[in-house]
């Protein structure tokens, strides 16, 4: 697996919105994903944060404006206003070319668990602070059940 580099003190979410919702399954598989040999050190502290931080709930349970792995979302960069479509997935199957961004990347990680409406901010490789509003969910898994 291939993780993208990560600042720990820049994956900040936006503290007005609240906790973020997580699925229990998602939180297993994040929990395996931090363990593997290429994540770092940063990375596996964020997960443990966020265990501690998340509303864990069962998938059927979570909010269908929440963000998760394999959701396909529409968010717009607050300065500039250029928008994006991407799918959050785990970090081996992460291709930013075709839109899929790893969950452990700072803009995934910061996008998970977030809500339609909510804004959040990450600290990409460039140093730069960006926020992101999400403005939609285009699909999720779970929308299929």
């Amino acid at each position: 697996m291939s993780f993208d580099k990560f600042q720990p003190s820049t994956a900040a979410r936006s503290k007005t919105a609240g906790m973020p919702i997580l699925s229990e399954l998602d939180m297993e598989r994040l929990k395996r994903c931090a363990r593997v040999p290429g994540a770092s050190s940063e990375q596996r502290t964020l997960v443990e944060e966020l265990e501690g931080a998340a509303m864990l709930l069962d998938a059927a349970e979570v909010p269908s404006d929440v963000v998760m792995v394999n959701t396909r979302i529409e968010c717009v960069a607050v300065a500039g206003g250029q928008a994006h479509q991407w799918t959050l997935v785990y970090p081996d199957e992460a291709d930013y070319e075709r839109g899929f961004i790893s969950v452990l990347s700072p803009a995934g990680f910061a996008l998970l668990g977030a809500r339609v409406g909510q804004m959040v901010e990450c600290r990409p490789p460039s140093g730069l602070v960006v926020q992101y509003v999400v403005k939609r969910i285009l699909f999720r898994p779970e929308q299929l059940a």
